[in-house]
């Protein structure tokens, strides 16, 4: 069952003058896998990075209703890419399930992350069956 909807929008180009500005900006915001997968990246696709995972989060806190801080800190909040490139978001000590699309176009970000309850047979079918797609 569904239990939460958020979606957020940001400026790359204002993401991008907040971390040449404030150098502990990613380091707040991004855990330090995420840093590292960050700085994999060049120019324009390290911006986009960086505003997507600031833009995800921010869309996880309006989902739950709670702001940053207040239930869940930013580095409690990780969002790294599966092989195929589709991002995944894990969050400690959260009992549901997430889902997050990120989303760039001209020099906007735009994300959703949609918070499931998922019942006790889900629950068990997703430890023991192999992860796969949504078309597998």
């Amino acid at each position: 069952m569904i239990i939460g909807i958020g979606n957020d929008t940001e400026s790359i180009s204002r993401v991008r003058q907040i971390v040449d500005r404030q150098s502990n900006f990613m380091l707040s915001i991004l855990t330090p896998a995420e840093q590292e997968a960050a700085k994999q990246r060049n120019g324009k696709h390290f911006a986009e990075f960086i505003a997507g995972r600031f833009s995800a989060k921010e869309a996880f806190s309006k989902a739950t209703g709670y702001g940053i801080g207040e239930k869940v800190h930013w580095q409690e909040i990780e969002i790294l890419n599966e092989i195929n490139g589709r991002p995944v978001m894990i969050v400690k000590n959260f009992p549901y399930h997430t889902y997050v699309a990120i989303t760039h176009s001209g020099d906007q970000v735009n994300t959703i992350v949609i918070i499931e309850r998922l019942t006790i047979w889900e629950k068990i079918s997703a430890k023991l069956l192999p992860k796969r797609g949504v078309l597998s």
